[in-house]
């Protein structure tokens, strides 16, 4: 859309209607956001514009290449290649350069990486332009450019039209900044070594053959015979029974509106969790204090959630019971924990990656536990495999050695509310119990896996999607 604006000189109007063409191809929800971010793009970049160089001339026109350099380092007494590319609208002349950095969402208030903005700056301060395809598994093909004296670095949050100016200087000061805020990390990303399985995982070409992702073939008992592989999570699995529509967003990184989402108890749930997890990250791990609940509880904080009256008293609470459940309680030394354990593992039968994340994964002495957490002014005596999906999950995975391979590791729930904590413990070798926990699992799979085509599903639940805004199908 905005090559169509800025480097074949169509109106938004004439833009739009272009790219209209190919709308029946194209998910509506994207057509949607579209249809008002090209717009607040163009308005936001006029409002950010050079009017006129710092050298007095007219503002730069639009550059349609990438780019990029190659920067010879030396790290353990080893002459190394980067290769390092910007990605954003690019504009150039009369001895400035100006990258504009694209943010579906919105950019006020927006905390800023400094390590970023210095990469930005320093690549756009020496680059040439990139011939050759960005992401080729090969050296970049790059054609030799003039270097600018200025360099300006800008970000526009598309949803709102809001922009920022993040650097606005000489190249010299651009290299600077470079060297001062973004060339240690650089050189730390280049030379890791490390696997960190998550939510990415389910693009990697070398799933199969990754040692931190264990193969599993039937765990989610579907076969994918014939189907491009995919990821699945209990959220997946939510969206879609919600909307199949809802997951097209999600996984195009559409701006969503949380409070449309998000209930009092919701937020409440999360504040309570986040506030555990920084307990359960401290080195060395130790059990939880009931001193160590929020100490003002009408209002408090954790993570990006706030609760106030009620709901955050009652969320206090819960952190003070959570107290004489702790896990974490044994011989210093003795006890490990890994809060909001990142857990991957793919079913090459069903050709999914199963992504998931355990609230603690622990150990103590030489046993390993997953311990699922769960907050509720009252509870519920139903079936908690039903009840809760994410302890189906757990169990199945315990029973495929997909947790810690090798190891066998056992599955909780706490439950906490307003009449105090339990813990139950679920009994993984139970052939029984498991084949339970398989069935519920695979009832939150197969509708999803077998969907011919993620369209919308209008209805109630229209109110509280996150995506209502930018939905043309959605129901008022």
């Amino acid at each position: 859309m905005l090559d169509y604006v800025e480097h074949d000189g169509l109106t938004v109007e004439q833009a739009l209607e272009r790219w209209r063409r190919y709308a029946d191809r194209t998910p509506p929800m994207l057509v949607g956001w579209l249809t008002k971010a090209a717009p607040h793009y163009l308005a936001a970049s006029e409002d950010i514009a050079w009017h006129s160089t710092p050298s007095g001339g007219t503002g730069p026109a639009p550059v349609s290449r990438n780019w990029g350099r190659r920067r010879f380092v030396y790290a353990d007494g080893a002459e190394v290649v980067h290769e390092e590319v910007v990605s954003g609208r690019r504009f150039e002349g009369d001895g400035v350069r100006e990258l504009r950095l694209l943010r579906t969402g919105s950019v006020q208030g927006r905390k800023r990486d400094e390590a970023e903005i210095a990469l930005a700056a320093g690549v756009v301060a020496s680059a040439d332009l990139v011939l050759s395809g960005t992401w080729e598994k090969q050296a970049l093909t790059l054609r030799p450019a003039t270097r600018p004296q200025w360099v300006r670095i800008a970000e526009i949050g598309c949803s709102d039209g809001t922009g920022n100016v993040l650097f606005d200087g000489t190249a010299k000061e651009a290299h600077e900044k470079y060297e001062r805020d973004a060339e240690a990390a650089v050189v730390a990303a280049a030379a890791g070594t490390g696997y960190l399985p998550g939510a990415g995982c389910g693009d990697c070409d070398l799933i199969g053959l990754c040692p931190a992702v264990p193969v599993r073939p039937g765990l989610l008992g579907v076969d994918g015979t014939g189907l491009a592989r995919r990821s699945w999570s209990l959220s997946t699995g939510r969206s879609f029974d919600d909307c199949p529509a809802r997951l097209v967003a999600e996984r195009m990184f559409l701006p969503r509106e949380r409070a449309a989402e998000d209930s009092d108890h919701t937020r409440r749930g999360l504040a309570v969790h986040a506030w555990l997890e920084d307990l359960h990250r401290r080195v060395p791990a130790r059990a939880c204090a009931p001193e160590e609940a929020p100490p003002t509880p009408d209002a408090w904080s954790a993570g990006r959630w706030s609760v106030t009256g009620d709901q955050a008293r009652l969320g206090a609470q819960m952190i003070a019971d959570h107290a004489l459940t702790c896990a974490l309680g044994g011989e210093a030394g003795h006890v490990e924990a890994h809060p909001e354990q990142a857990i991957v593992v793919f079913d090459q039968q069903a050709n999914v990656v199963v992504v998931a994340k355990a609230d603690l994964l622990y150990r103590v002495g030489g046993a390993w536990t997953v311990r699922e957490t769960k907050t509720a002014s009252v509870l519920e005596e139903s079936d908690l495999l039903t009840q809760f999906p994410q302890l189906a999950l757990a169990v199945v995975l315990a029973a495929e050695d997909g947790l810690r391979a090798g190891e066998h590791v056992r599955v909780e729930l706490e439950r906490l509310s307003a009449t105090g904590p339990v813990v139950a413990k679920l009994d993984v070798d139970d052939p029984g119990f498991v084949a339970a926990a398989r069935a519920v699992v695979n009832a939150r799979v197969e509708g999803w896996h077998s969907a011919p085509a993620l369209k919308a599903k209008p209805g109630k639940i229209c109110k509280t999607c996150p995506f209502a805004q930018w939905c043309p199908e959605r129901k008022s």
